[in-house]
């Protein structure tokens, strides 16, 4: 027959194995406990927060070697059987709230006193911060996804990635920048009316920005959308250079549809804008003519020649000068 208090022994023994008490062959395994509760800043206990336990006296470390992280209960409390003698590290985490990681003594042969510990909440202006920091670098790292996918000409990937990247940015002062990029890769795909749009989006939030009127203007004059590209080029503010091309191709749909004094118009402002360019003068000599107006045609003539003697309009303008 076993003993009564045989019979006891025999069942703690079987009960510390299954709670998965460590065995003896760990170096930071022992007979000593740590029990504790945590509390929040008003005195009631928090359920679920984690704490770790690392034997020596460093930083704790949940990666190194040491008992099972723990659980605090619905009271806030937890215990623990099983550790050495000696220093322990003791981390104290839950979300929203500010981690606590404090040095304690254990003795494997005294009574372990209770560890209450309070944790504070993280302020809201710091859970904010973070949030919105984390928030920009999802951001960054999606333009820059955008980028190297544009790069690549994978247009549809990259449009993906530049709008996944606009709903993370607070800032939508840099959406326009974001959608010029999206407007040039429907535009390198052909898709010229896609990308009309969407620079008009990005008008829609910065209405007189430069940059974005600029490139729409050049979009809808190639696409023979002269008027339209009127209508915004007036919207351009003042003393904004406008690109010499696109004034020059304007000039020529006016010359060719017999509107003169607009041809006119759109010639001088390129060779006030760019007065170095011999093809501006070519073009603008051809108005003056059709106007009647020899003496600036002729001045025209020989600033061309003077600026590009070798220019494919050279032997033109030669020809020009002598009736003139």
């Amino acid at each position: 027959m076993v003993p009564r208090n045989a019979k006891f022994l025999l069942l703690l023994t079987v009960l510390l194995v299954v709670a998965g008490v460590p065995g003896y062959g760990q170096s930071w395994a022992g007979k000593g406990r740590l029990q504790g509760q945590v509390k929040d800043e008003a005195g009631k206990p928090i359920e679920g927060a984690k704490i770790t336990l690392r034997n020596g006296n460093d930083a704790v470390d949940p990666k190194k070697d040491g008992p099972a992280i723990l659980t605090t209960d619905k009271n806030g409390k937890w215990s623990i059987l099983g550790l050495t003698s000696g220093g322990w590290g003791v981390l104290i985490e839950k979300p929203g709230f500010i981690p606590s990681e404090g040095r304690v003594s254990v003795n494997e042969f005294a009574v372990a006193q209770p560890l209450i510990v309070t944790l504070k909440v993280i302020p809201k202006e710091v859970i904010q911060k973070a949030e919105k920091e984390s928030t920009t670098g999802q951001a960054k790292a999606a333009i820059e996804k955008g980028n190297a996918l544009l790069a690549q000409e994978k247009y549809a990937d990259a449009r993906a990635a530049y709008e996944e990247g606009m709903t993370k940015l607070e800032d939508k002062s840099l959406h326009p920048a974001i959608l010029r990029a999206i407007a040039e890769s429907y535009f390198k795909e052909g898709k010229t009316d896609q990308s009309i749009e969407t620079l008009k989006r990005a008008l829609a939030i910065a209405p007189d920005d430069p940059v974005t009127l600029q490139l729409l203007v050049n979009i809808l004059v190639g696409a023979g959308r002269e008027a339209e590209a009127q209508t915004y080029m007036a919207k351009l503010p003042q003393g904004t250079k406008v690109d010499a091309n696109t004034l020059l191709n304007l000039g020529i749909k006016s010359f060719n549809t017999g509107k003169m004094d607009e041809a006119l118009a759109q010639f001088d402002r390129v060779v006030a804008e760019n007065p170095n360019l011999p093809d501006a003068y070519y073009y603008r000599a051809l108005v003056h003519m059709n106007k009647n107006q020899n003496k600036e045609a002729k001045a025209d003539l020989q600033k061309l020649l003077q600026l590009d003697p070798n220019s494919k309009y050279a032997k033109d303008a030669q020809e020009f000068l002598k009736s003139l």
